[in-house]
């Protein structure tokens, strides 16, 4: 048997809420039987004491699929210690995120790395994100099998939008409080930006449009191409946050993709390689020369970009990529 730890998460209007929906929606497609976690904190956490156990103890074959990170850290060794200790399946992450190298690389407080990476070693098996990431967790001693998903699907329910006149724009979709380069950007570079927490006082050149949900969002998105960066600068992805996309699968870059849109991307990312072999976008060092990047391209090169988006759309729609990583995943254990 297969099973998913089925777990709400309590934000909104986020990419990581989305693909842990989406995550779950696939697997489902793929015959996993979801092990539903109550909504609401106390709930959750009396669901987790005194009824997940017996529910594990019932398990005695397959594997319970558990997506990384789930709730607070001692509510996930709970659960994976219980997976472990009491049911007879194997414990496979999907990881979303790694804390440690996402918010923690600079940090000195060794305490929140350690509990980490011993919950990661703790799985039978992992669904890494993309090369880079499970680089790194080999160099930390991860050694059970891992297959990488190389980007995330996504369940978009908007039709794949039409190639349109190439007018060269670009927007951006995100959480702008992160996005702090803004500011910086050249004031002959024009962004359109979608999401929630904008500031009060972008530049002529920055274009809020809205804050839409992950569902609603595609068929907002009118520009040319979707840019993938973070951190703080504009001559590179720079802060921990520009750095995690040396590890990251960003989920604006499927959100993009998943609409047929072609993107721009900083070329040092984990998805950059794969964003260039599927012909999906413009690989770029530094947001500066962006505009001479964008009128390098014509309109035939565009149009192909978008074709070839709108081919790879069909296959993250369909939740492909987890589903592969996963069957192959389980072949090995």
């Amino acid at each position: 048997m297969k099973y998913i730890l089925s777990w709400q998460d309590s934000a909104h209007n986020t990419g990581g809420v989305k693909a842990k929906k989406d995550a779950e929606l696939f697997l489902n497609e793929e015959g996993f039987t979801a092990i539903k976690i109550p909504t609401g904190r106390v709930k959750k956490l009396l669901y987790v004491l005194f009824k997940l156990p017996f529910v594990l103890m019932r398990i005695r074959l397959g594997v319970i699929v558990v997506q990384f990170p789930t709730g607070t850290w001692t509510i996930l060794d709970l659960i994976t210690r219980y997976v472990k200790n009491l049911s007879g399946a194997k414990l496979v992450y999907i990881i979303h995120d790694i804390e440690t190298l996402r918010y923690w690389s600079e940090s000195n407080n060794n305490r929140k790395k350690e509990i980490e990476l011993r919950l990661l070693k703790r799985a039978d098996g992992i669904i890494s994100l993309n090369a880079k990431m499970t680089e790194w967790l080999r160099s930390k001693g991860v050694k059970v099998p891992i297959e990488n998903m190389r980007i995330w699907d996504y369940d978009n329910p908007q039709p794949v939008r039409k190639i349109e006149e190439y007018n060269r724009t670009v927007g951006l979709a995100g959480n702008l409080d992160k996005v702090q380069f803004l500011k910086k950007i050249p004031s002959d570079i024009n962004i359109y930006v979608y999401g929630p927490n904008k500031e009060s006082d972008y530049p002529d050149n920055i274009k809020y449009v809205g804050n839409f949900s992950p569902d609603l969002l595609p068929l907002k998105f009118k520009e040319n191409f979707g840019l993938v960066w973070d951190g703080d600068e504009v001559n590179a992805c720079s802060g921990p946050l520009g750095n995690y996309l040396k590890y990251n699968d960003p989920h604006k870059l499927s959100m993009y993709l998943s609409s047929g849109i072609p993107v721009v991307i900083w070329s040092k990312a984990a998805t950059a390689e794969f964003v260039k072999n599927v012909k999906v976008g413009i690989l770029i060092d530094n947001l500066n020369s962006l505009n001479t990047e964008l009128d390098n391209i014509n309109e035939d090169e565009y149009k192909i970009m978008c074709s070839n988006a709108v081919n790879l759309s069909k296959k993250m729609r369909k939740g492909y990529f987890l589903k592969t990583a996963l069957q192959n995943l389980i072949k090995q254990l």
